[in-house]
């Protein structure tokens, strides 16, 4: 029985999933408070409008593409929506990622200016991003604030520790649906891959979970994908431990298929208490108030690098938060906090710490009321 509502409401707008939640809670019908389905009804209608705008933007943009004959491929949440649904509604999103060759890159600015959209103006953000990142710094519309297009020139940030480049993207992508002409999209084996890795390494499974779980959900069930294919392109690409978690904590929230000698093929090396303890960890940051969350930000990374193992993996000497922390100080939101006021601040917050290590970290039952998971699973494509 769930009984906090705002918290339902709360992961679900995180996760962009509340036209899902919307009408799963209309067919619950009973028990759900008539002002929580009328808010996520507002809210749905809101969102999926904002889907249908950005889609046929990008429709638009494609189309622009295919005639100035540069090649181009959606990825991430654009490719989803290109392979089964032209609405962006299935898997919704604020960006759409299009990635085009290093020496198609001036052109294409070119083309996605002449399709409306303006680079940003955020001085920090190109800053941040200008000739040092994967992608140029985002092409906003006026008209609609907050949805912007990024041009990749690369599907991963510089200096990644992944065996898994964009030549290998370019080699195996496919034609899509004629409704965003001339686009490719990768193969579902590297759709697959590249969410992975985004999930667990770009954002150390703290963020986007539900909307990389529709990604599995999709990649998995078309008919040319092969799990045999998957496994050793994660192997070959120094990715195991991440899609080993992606794929893991997918079948824990999500219930979605996968088959337990995949899952086995691509564990890590730590004993099974420990992944045990690491799912719990997830989940509490995944589905806030699930259950304690960590309370330390050091704690949370060396969780982390239990999880993927870099030894093991073959990328010892990479770290994803350094880039994290450089955009927290460029836009003055680093923490100002000297050793000695955080010393203080976790001592007189002992209690956190308990309950973290215990209710999650170690298994203990919560004495509290148990609360129903809010990540539902994602209906399969037809």
């Amino acid at each position: 029985m769930i009984s906090d509502w705002e918290r339902v409401m709360a992961i679900a707008e995180r996760e962009l999933a509340v036209a899902h939640l919307a009408r799963a809670l209309h067919d619950i019908g009973k028990g759900v408070p008539a002002g929580t389905l009328d808010e996520a009804r507002r809210k749905a209608l809101a969102l999926e409008l904002r889907m249908q705008y950005l889609a046929r933007r990008v429709q638009q943009t494609c189309a622009v593409l295919t005639e100035r004959r540069i090649p181009f491929m959606l990825l991430k949440g654009a490719a989803v929506g290109a392979l089964v649904d032209p609405t962006f509604c299935w898997r919704p999103m604020n960006d759409a990622d299009i990635l085009v060759r290093e020496e198609d890159t001036g052109r294409a600015s070119e083309s996605l200016e002449a399709s409306g959209w303006s680079s940003t103006r955020d001085e920090v953000l190109r800053e941040l991003l200008e000739g040092t990142h994967h992608h140029l710094p985002p092409f906003v519309d006026e008209q609609m604030p907050g949805l912007r297009v990024e041009l990749h020139v690369a599907h991963l940030p510089p200096n990644h520790p992944f065996a898994f480049d964009t030549g290998m993207l370019w080699r195996d992508a496919r034609p899509t649906a004629p409704s965003f002409a001339g686009a490719l999209v990768p193969s579902p084996e590297h759709l697959l891959l590249h969410a992975a890795v985004h999930f667990a390494w770009q954002h150390p499974m703290s963020f986007g979970a539900w909307r990389t779980f529709r990604v599995v959900s999709l990649a998995t069930s078309m008919t040319n994908f092969a799990w045999d294919r998957f496994v050793s392109a994660a192997h070959d690409a120094r990715a195991s431990s991440a899609c080993f978690w992606t794929l893991r904590l997918a079948v824990r929230l999500s219930g979605i298929d996968v088959p337990s000698d995949v899952l086995y093929r691509l564990t890590p090396p730590t004993p099974a208490w420990c992944c045990n303890a690491l799912e719990r960890h997830f989940v509490a940051t995944i589905a806030v108030g699930e259950t304690p969350a960590s309370p330390s930000v050091r704690l949370d990374e060396l969780l982390w690098l239990a999880a993927i193992r870099p030894g093991w993996s073959g990328h010892a000497r990479s770290r994803n938060w350094d880039r994290a922390n450089r955009w927290r100080q460029a836009y003055g939101i680093a923490s100002r906090e000297s050793g000695s006021q955080r010393i203080v601040r976790h001592l007189t917050g002992y209690r956190r710490w308990i309950s973290f290590l215990g209710t999650t970290l170690l298994g203990q039952a919560d004495r509290g009321q148990a609360r129903a998971s809010v990540t539902t699973p994602p209906a399969r494509p037809t």
